[in-house]
């Protein structure tokens, strides 16, 4: 008879339980921008090209900022704080996010980079000095609206110079659309 009981209760127990107020879960990632934020959004991506032998050339991105020609702040969202791996060259990583307000023609893009990096070759490792200048270039909006994005491609061979054990981050790079 006890056996039957318990079992009654912790069925009604459950049963109860189910009955609560249902809450609604957050599915899928946040929007980067409110609904109210008016423009094209378009992504910024980074990729590094001409590797000239590194295994690895890590780097991290602290800040995107993009501006009008006027010099107008646009909304910007940096999307990784991860090291981006800048060896592979069929991979572009997804830097950050930006909307451009209906009548803007031409846009200011600003990434600005951790203060180092890291590099590894089959004769060494050692740190990229990237406090020189950060990556820099303008984009037509016409551009951005064929593909919805700006893959920034950084010439691994150019941009990084030898400076004792270290490199020298001096930004080469071209801008695919």
């Amino acid at each position: 008879m006890k056996k039957l009981m318990l079992s009654a209760l912790g069925a009604a127990v459950l049963c109860l339980a189910g009955c609560g107020e249902a809450r609604p879960e957050a599915t899928g990632p946040r929007p980067d921008f409110p609904e109210d934020v008016q423009g094209q959004r378009f992504e910024l991506r980074l990729k590094g090209v001409n590797n000239p032998g590194y295994t690895s050339a890590l780097v991290q991105v602290r800040r995107v900022t993009v501006t009008t020609s006027d010099g107008q702040a646009l909304p910007s969202r940096l999307k990784t704080r991860q090291a981006l791996e800048l060896t592979h060259p069929e991979h572009s990583h997804l830097v950050g996010r930006f909307v451009v307000p209906e009548g803007v023609e031409k846009v200011s893009v600003e990434v600005e980079l951790d203060d180092f990096g890291g590099y590894e070759g089959a004769s060494g490792g050692g740190v990229i000095d990237t406090r020189v200048a950060p990556l820099r270039f303008e984009a037509p909006v016409t551009y951005l609206a064929e593909r919805g994005h700006a893959v920034v491609h950084l010439d691994l061979g150019q941009s990084l110079q030898a400076q004792g054990e270290a490199k020298l981050l001096l930004p080469s790079l071209d801008v695919r659309y």
